[in-house]
């Protein structure tokens, strides 16, 4: 009974993460127009790290070499997943960039299964692929389909946060999920800072993009990932990645609310699809318990 509510409870912090993530969308847009999309990826996770360096340093001297290892290798696959997104979205349109990142939601069960021998349930495949449904009729729209750069670069993307899951989920139940944290995010960075020294102009932090900076920073990444990171201690991966492709809801529906979108067919089908697909995902795992 206790594991039960402590998976509920581990359910909502996801939420309570793709809601944060659904809604920076204005504020990562706003920080674009004056810092490199390089740079904007290094300084948010080292602001994260800082952050949490500060709040935990009485943790710091527990830090363990397999805790720096497994943070390492998790934060690379962090940078990685970041870096494709933001580099892919300026080659297509942000819907195609959304609907082709999201791509890890099928993966995720595949490469939890190579790694963990732990096949997926037929209910959880078919709730992947009715996502992704769902976010295709929430991001894509009616100019065509085209396999070009910058869908390439979006799809290695959604790979590579696959990998980030699952390795996130394989390592999490062993460590101290701050100290993890601090560690993958100094390490996606500083992979950050390297690749933005010799490919980007330095930016200049003003008042104009400070605050969307400090939002991302500190709420989106900090307050966020570390979210993902404690509850995915607690929620098998598939099941995870499901819960945080409601990010496309939650980007869908603060526009409609605070940017004046409309609220269309497609859109509303795209919602009833990863709707019947969360229900789904949850009858393997009732059946078990019954």
């Amino acid at each position: 009974m206790n594991t039960k509510k402590t998976e509920r409870f581990a359910q909502l912090g996801l939420l309570v993460m793709t809601i944060i993530w659904g809604t920076s969308f204005a504020a990562v847009k706003s920080a674009t127009d004056t810092i490199p999309p390089t740079w904007l990826v290094s300084l948010r996770f080292l602001m994260a790290a800082g952050l949490l360096c500060v709040l935990f340093c009485r943790r710091l001297p527990r830090m363990t070499k397999q805790t720096l290892r497994d943070g390492v290798l998790i934060g690379v696959f962090l940078f990685l997943a970041y870096e494709l997104q933001t580099v892919g979205v300026q080659y297509t349109t942000a819907g195609k960039n959304a609907f082709l990142t999201a791509v890890y939601v099928v993966l995720v069960p595949f490469f939890y299964w190579a790694v963990r021998k732990k096949r997926p349930g037929g209910a959880q495949v078919a709730a992947a692929f009715l996502c992704l449904g769902g976010i295709g009729f929430l991001s894509l729209t009616g100019d065509g389909f085209s396999l070009g750069l910058g869908e390439g670069l979006t799809l290695l993307c959604g790979v590579a946060y696959a990998v980030h899951i699952v390795v996130l989920g394989m390592h999490t139940k062993a460590h101290d999920p701050f100290l993890l944290n601090i560690v993958q995010f100094a390490t996606a960075g500083v992979l950050g800072l390297l690749v933005a020294g010799i490919s980007e102009p330095v930016p200049v932090i003003n008042g104009a993009n400070a605050p969307s900076l400090c939002f991302i920073g500190f709420v989106s990444t900090a307050l966020a990932l570390c979210l993902q990171t404690a509850c995915q201690k607690h929620v098998e991966p598939g099941k995870a990645s499901l819960l945080m492709s409601l990010e496309s809801v939650f980007g869908c529906l603060s526009g409609i609310l605070f940017l004046n979108e409309r609220l269309t067919a497609q859109t509303g089908a795209g919602f009833v699809l990863i709707f019947i697909a969360l229900l789904l995902a949850e009858r393997p795992q009732k059946r078990a318990a019954a």
